[in-house]
């Protein structure tokens, strides 16, 4: 199944933050190993200093592209459930028997800038999905489209190519799967049941 490419900011930032965090920790790594061996004592502010810095580094290098969508997501289905891998997240599978149901919103600029009013209300779709628990994995490519795979405890944001025939191909798996279609336009919202 076809994914909506990611965008230029987000490849961007894919880029950059190991170029930047990457050489710094390896030169804190390196400088830190040549005071140590210059007898450098383990209890002095300088050392932990360093080990925070090299914390610090490692953790930006690694574990910011592992929670922010900055990698490309792809997405499949198998006879499991829907699958979506994405680089330092490995491969995820949403059992079908665990989906209850899906929204999808779409942000249609043809007729100008999408409203505030339109943005405003997707951001608080969001936000009440949030307050009543839920937690959120990100899995999208682009803002431009978003479809939530609602399960009991947990939301999956993702973007495929045409979010139409990955949600009818999923409802042939999930039968009568509630879906929700949210189209933000620069005139306000329409919302209807597919």
């Amino acid at each position: 199944m076809a994914a909506i490419p990611i965008n230029r900011r987000r490849r961007l930032l894919g880029y950059l933050i190991p170029l930047m965090n990457l050489p710094l920790f390896s030169l804190k790594a390196y400088q830190t190993y040549g005071r140590i061996s210059a007898g450098m004592s383990l209890n002095s502010p300088e050392f932990f200093n360093d080990i925070i810095i090299l914390g610090l580094s490692l953790s930006l290098g690694l574990l910011l592209p592992w929670w922010a969508p900055i990698y490309e997501s792809r997405y499949g289905l198998t006879r499991e459930g829907v699958t979506i891998k994405r680089l330092l997240r490995g491969r995820v599978t949403i059992p079908y028997k665990t989906i209850a149901r899906a929204e999808v919103y779409l942000r249609n600029r043809s007729n100008g800038e999408v409203s505030k009013e339109a943005l405003r209300y997707g951001k608080e779709s969001v936000a009440t999905l949030r307050s009543s628990g839920f937690k959120f994995s990100d899995f999208t490519n682009s803002e431009e489209v978003i479809v939530l795979l609602i399960t009991e405890r947990r939301i999956y944001m993702l973007s495929p190519e045409d979010p139409r025939a990955f949600l009818k191909r999923v409802r042939r798996r999930v039968e009568k799967l509630p879906i929700k279609l949210v189209e933000l336009t620069s005139k306000g919202k329409r919302v209807r049941e597919l």
